[in-house]
């Protein structure tokens, strides 16, 4: 029913007001002159036309008088309508961003992150890293370089054939086995005179870092042929080398066994088909890595071919493996991808046979270990940048950096450690070197008067015969006049005694002649101890005795422990 207020307009009136046929003048200015009465609110759902006549009709039907406390309860409903609210159901009160207004906040928030990024990385770079031994996180570390001759032989090592004077020879045996037995041997000897020694750290927060040269595995053909019947050696060798290290003595330890190198002849149709004969054969040169203590080995992949990894002459008719051109030769400008110009990837079906299947290859170099991010390169990768300029962003940064080598220094390359993060080098010439970054300049360079750059890694701390041979001698001098040559004596300022622990000890013993001739070149040794012999009886005759004498034989270099920061 409908019921209305005393004075209101008549239902008359209400059919003209409730006209849905538009706009008309006349009830426009009949509405003016109407008393100013406030409408009864409706609910929404009558205001709908077919609401609206519906009421109409309803209204017609009766019209009663509405008594004096109806109209008052009436009046006082529709005022409280009249000031309420509109209510908003509460789902609309979820607010759901749309997908553009989400991206830019997203945009918005990093432009705000820029200042904070580099240290959200280093908290995310934390987060990830990996424990890998008993839960241990490392706190230092220590390094034991192997000093030692892993480049090739000389004249005085017997490199020569009948009718041929040669500069240099691969040295080794002629059989794959006793080979590697040898090579071996000497490689155990080593570590178990290290580990039976006090001058390595005993606590389990720091981590024990022995590494070879490159070419520490390379046979007399100067690389091991891939042919039927090598894998009954190589596999039953890797497998026996993978064991010893994966004693309960040797956790908190990473070893890296050098690197081994191999070749493959590639088939003869591909290679006429190609015209590029220098792609006959694939290279390879991989170190492996040990965490000590577990059965996890790593292996890294060398990238680029140097032109001294090989020897360029080859006696006629002999079966060394002929070499590559390497990086810098004009066929390697102009394929930079050949197989003589890059070492390639063993497949695995490969890497199974010769006992490596079980092995994690690392292509970008980086490992995780105890809470350490590590980064390996091997000798001219390290100058190419491969770590620290590829793998890499420019804000990345490694805990420990370490470089196996034959003809390479720390300076050579860009740094990527952390200011005050140890560089530890091998060097097949036999040379060990460490560098902390200390100014964490380590990326930057500058090109050198002639040729090549140098990087900004601060001071290289080294131990090689020569450095403290001519140490010696000037300290000799000095104490027969008590004046000495200008002031760079030799080593003053990059002798590690001076900046951090560093002891030598003999890797071999006195025997240690016995154990290399043949296999490692041993010349340089013999002479510079024949020099000083002479050079030790002149200066006592003189009154010049009694000064440390230098080690002119195979020594570990070890250097630490060192902390990090």
């Amino acid at each position: 029913m409908r019921f209305t207020f005393p004075g209101e307009p008549l239902l008359a009136d209400y059919d003209r007001y409730d006209s849905y046929d538009g706009y008309d003048p006349e009830v426009a200015a009949e509405r003016k002159r109407a008393p100013r009465l406030s409408r009864p609110w409706r609910p929404k759902s009558e205001s709908s036309p077919e609401a609206s006549l519906e009421s109409l009709e309803s209204r017609r039907e009766i019209r009663k008088p509405r008594f004096q406390d109806q109209d008052h309860q009436d009046h006082q409903d529709y005022q409280e309508t009249k000031h309420r609210k509109p209510q908003v159901p509460q789902r609309c009160l979820r607010w759901k961003p749309a997908p553009v207004s989400l991206l830019v906040l997203v945009f918005v928030a990093l432009i705000w992150m820029i200042p904070y990024s580099r240290d959200l990385l280093e908290y995310f770079e934390k987060a990830d890293r990996v424990v890998l031994v008993d839960g241990q996180r490392y706190a230092a570390v220590q390094y034991f370089g192997f000093n030692l001759f892993t480049a090739p032989g000389t004249e005085v090592d017997g490199c020569f054939d009948i009718g041929d004077d040669l500069d240099q020879c691969y040295l080794g045996s002629t059989k794959v086995k006793e080979d590697v037995e040898k090579r071996l041997n000497i490689m155990f000897e080593a570590v178990e005179r290290l580990y039976a020694s006090d001058h390595w750290d005993r606590s389990p927060a720091t981590l024990k870092i022995f590494m070879l040269p490159e070419f520490y595995w390379r046979g007399k053909q100067g690389a091991y042929r891939i042919h039927r019947g090598v894998e009954k050696v190589l596999h039953p060798t890797a497998h026996w080398i993978s064991h010893r290290f994966t004693h309960e003595r040797f956790k908190h330890w990473l070893i890296v066994d050098g690197t081994v190198v191999m070749a493959q002849i590639a088939d003869q149709r591909y290679v006429e088909m190609s015209e590029r004969p220098y792609e006959n054969i694939s290279y390879y040169n991989f170190a492996p890595v040990h965490v000590g203590g577990t059965n996890l080995t790593y292996l890294r992949f060398k990238h680029f071919i140097s032109g001294i990894d090989f020897l360029q002459m080859r006696p006629e008719h002999s079966r060394m493996v002929p070499a590559p051109p390497g990086r810098s030769h004009s066929f390697c400008k102009e394929h930079p991808r050949s197989n003589g110009c890059v070492y390639q990837h063993l497949p695995s079906h490969l890497l199974e046979e010769l006992g490596f299947g079980h092995d994690v290859e690392l292509p970008s170099g980086l490992l995780k270990i105890g809470g350490l991010r590590i980064g390996l390169e091997i000798c001219l990768d390290h100058a190419m940048g491969e770590l620290c300029e590829k793998e890499l962003k420019p804000w990345e940064r490694v805990d420990v950096q370490l470089i196996v080598s034959a003809g390479m220094n720390i300076a050579s390359g860009p740094v990527c450690t952390r200011p005050g993060g140890p560089v530890f080098l091998a060097d097949g010439f036999a040379r060990t070197e460490v560098s902390l970054n200390a100014f964490g300049r380590g990326r930057q360079s500058a090109p050198m008067p002639m040729k090549g750059r140098r990087f900004d890694v601060g001071i290289d701390y080294g131990a090689d015969v020569m450095v403290s041979m001519q140490q010696w001698l000037g300290d000799s001098i000095y104490k027969l006049t008590g004046t000495g040559f200008g002031t760079r004596f030799p080593g003053v300022g990059t002798m590690p005694g001076e900046a951090m622990p560093f002891k030598q000890m003999s890797a071999l013993g006195d025997d240690w002649l016995q154990q290399l001739q043949g296999f490692y070149h041993t010349g340089s040794y013999v002479e510079a101890a024949s020099a000083q012999k002479a050079l030790d009886s002149a200066l006592a005759a003189a009154g010049a005795g009694g000064v440390a004498k230098p080690k002119v034989f195979p020594t570990i270099d070890i250097y630490g422990p060192l902390t990090l920061q």
